[in-house]
């Protein structure tokens, strides 16, 4: 294996290609109109929707978000990887964790809005490394 496939194939390396995957998407997601997640709220929004920052009224599709973007990087990182180890998941994981922490919480929320959505990230992160790797007959 050369210098540069070593290096590309690295755990940290793809880690960081996953955040950088999973942050992009969620910015890229987070601009889809909010009415394409209204079925998931049951609300019908007539005007024009304003987005506040932690508003609770989104935690739902934001959750969904957050889910479905991690989960993306978690599948680039797990697919650029040399071998799918798990040292690579925890690695993953323990992103999502520390960006779940950075990140701005809902608020004002209940616990189990707030429950749901901190753990959409590393869920997500972890059911979809472990099934890369399982699909890769690493189990």
């Amino acid at each position: 294996m050369s210098a540069t496939q070593n290096f590309t194939s690295s755990i940290w390396f793809v880690a960081l290609v996953a955040l950088l995957v999973s942050l992009g998407s969620q910015v890229l997601f987070g601009a889809l109109p909010v009415t394409t997640f209204d079925w998931i709220d049951n609300e019908d929004r007539s005007g024009l929707v304003v987005l506040v920052a932690g508003e609770t009224s989104f935690w739902r599709g934001d959750a969904i978000i957050r889910g479905i973007s991690f989960g993306l990087g978690a599948l680039i990182a797990s697919l650029l990887a040399s071998s799918n180890s798990w040292r690579l998941i925890a690695t993953l994981v323990l992103i999502s964790v520390i960006s779940t922490v950075l990140a701005q919480f809902p608020r004002p929320a209940n616990p189990v809005q707030l429950t749901v959505w901190s753990a959409s990230a590393p869920v997500a992160t972890f059911l979809v490394s472990v099934l890369i790797r399982v699909w890769r007959g690493y189990a």
